[in-house]
């Protein structure tokens, strides 16, 4: 493939700030996409002298679409195995600029922890070049190696290796592979990450106070609820940071957004970048790449995170947003990532020209069912209650499409697999309670979301959906501990909600403040009097 003049032009700028040499070095064998894969690293290297592509001497009966990215001679673990373009060209270019001396994007903390790994960790990310969320982790685990010498990463274009795919019994993007063996699968952020490393001892962390000043507000969540609330916070004069896995947060995820008032269409990729920008117009203070384990309330709140930081803050919002919501039956945990998924942009391409099932009539029900029917033979779409829950102009869409039908009053029993795949499913009509079989290559959840609430639980009141319970001031059980968005007891789940939502919980945050500002004061000179003694 040949790239445009434009995105030349557009990649000289970029590259004009690499500030050592950056080699990328190929491996020797013949392919059908040899020599695409040859012109497109020569295009990439003609925009800058600080970049070359050798041939890895040594390199017969290799990988003949595997190439290494290197700062001068040195290795720093990353590879690519296929041409990295679509939505993986970004991940490329920014490997590249990284090797060359850009900065990274990680958390200073969780850097120093990556760095300290002492194992061998040898990373394989299977990616779609159509997957939006596949960036995001290779972006991660590329990172990952420049910090550590013993860490490697190959990003795999399974488009180009599909008996590897089979091998694997590889059925959704992305799928990381940990030194052979099956890691996770689809989104996850560098927090869970390290989160899963830890959980198999390969990460340790020690607590250690935070030189970060007592904070007026400290957000949980960097999603649209959370991101409001920071800029209404900052806006008022106050100390603020956010605190989270992931900027956009289940907002990432969602392809079109048609129902933002003033905005007639954009997806939330663009959405969320926007709202980036918009928090760096204040003085907003942002830890990425890190989760909350505790909060010790009192008059001074205590906060705890996974890099084992601790600091203090006077008041806490929690927008930690949700999770897709699981249907809990036999076989689904079980065939996540070989034929159960949760996002059909991404996994949905896997299905060309076969039978799948979509399950909830809701308005992610729907949308996923019409992209589906793009891309599949026949979506069969099944509702719990006897209706569909969907927007009017989503349901009409849906129907007017041959190749979607609908399966209401309806439950999912059963998944069930052939030779670890997903084979089919077993569902009871509750008009009749008759159980009946459907064969099916994939079965997309889309039943709605569990509020991610756990790390509170005993922190503040959640209801029986465990949600955290707030007032119309979005104060919690705990004084000065408030909540908004979608982990909230909010009765509607929209972006623009949570949004409004989160300039609430800023607002009534601030008033909070202005009336107990004399006595979180004087517990704060009590605590400096107390540590001065002490030295």
């Amino acid at each position: 493939m040949k790239l445009s003049d434009q995105i030349l032009n557009t990649l000289n700028g970029y590259t004009s700030k690499i500030v050592d040499n950056v080699l990328i070095e190929y491996q020797d064998g013949s392919h059908d996409k040899k020599n695409e894969l040859i012109q497109f690293l020569n295009d990439v290297a003609s925009v800058s002298d600080k970049i070359s592509v050798v041939l890895k001497s040594d390199s017969k009966g290799s990988d003949p679409l595997k190439f290494e990215i290197k700062k001068n001679d040195l290795s720093h673990g990353i590879y690519f195995d296929g041409i990295p373009s679509g939505h993986e060209f970004n991940s490329f270019i920014l490997a590249i600029l990284q090797v060359g001396g850009a900065p990274l994007s990680i958390d200073n903390d969780v850097q120093k922890i990556i760095a300290e790994l002492n194992e061998e960790l040898n990373f394989e990310t299977i990616v779609s070049l159509s997957c939006e969320n596949c960036p995001d982790v290779v972006q991660a685990l590329n990172q990952f190696a420049i910090l550590n010498p013993k860490i490697t990463n190959t990003t795999i274009d399974g488009g180009l290796h599909p008996d590897m795919i089979n091998a694997r019994k590889v059925q959704s993007v992305p799928t990381i592979f940990l030194n052979g063996e099956e890691f996770a699968s689809g989104r996850v952020s560098i927090a869970k990450i390290l989160d899963k490393l830890m959980k198999v001892d390969k990460v340790k962390v020690s607590i250690k106070s935070s030189n970060m000043s007592l904070q007026d507000v400290t957000i949980i969540g960097g999603g649209p609820a959370g991101i409001s609330s920071a800029i209404y916070a900052a806006r008022k004069g106050l100390d603020v940071t956010i605190i989270a896995e992931k900027f956009g947060g289940q907002l990432t995820e969602t392809i079109g957004i048609e129902n933002f008032i003033s905005t007639p269409y954009t997806t939330g990729k663009e959405l969320t970048d926007d709202l980036k920008k918009h928090t760096r117009q204040y003085n907003i203070k942002t830890k990425e790449h890190v989760s909350v384990t505790n909060i010790n309330s009192g008059e001074i709140k205590t906060v705890t995170l996974s890099t084992g930081e601790i600091f203090q803050t006077k008041t806490v919002i929690i927008a930690t947003g949700a999770k897709w919501r699981t249907l809990n039956v036999p076989g689904e945990k079980e065939l996540i990532g070989k034929g159960v998924a949760y996002c059909p942009h991404c996994d949905g391409p896997f299905y060309q020209g076969k039978d799948v099932v979509v399950v909830g009539g809701g308005n992610s029900g729907i949308e996923a069912a019409i992209d589906l029917s793009n891309i599949a033979k026949n979506v069969k779409l099944i509702e719990f209650l006897p209706f569909l829950k969907a927007d009017k102009i989503l349901r009409d869409k849906a129907r007017s499409l041959n190749n979607i039908s609908f399966i209401l009053n309806s439950e999912v029993q059963t998944i069930n697999d052939e030779n670890g795949k997903v084979a089919g499913i077993t569902y009871i009509d509750k008009s009749s309670n008759e159980i009946y079989y459907l064969k099916t290559s994939a079965v997309f959840v889309q039943i709605g979301l569990i509020p991610n609430s756990s790390f509170v639980k005993n922190v503040v009141e959640l209801n029986n959906y465990n949600e955290i319970i707030i007032n119309d001031k979005c104060e919690t059980s705990q004084s000065g501990i408030f909540a908004c968005g979608d982990v909230s007891s909010i009765p509607h789940k929209q972006i623009i909600v949570s949004m409004g939502n989160g300039a609430s919980a800023a607002l009534s945050a601030s008033d909070y403040l202005i009336k107990n500002e004399s006595s979180v004061v004087s517990i704060k000179e009590k605590t400096t009097a107390k540590k001065s003694r002490k030295k």
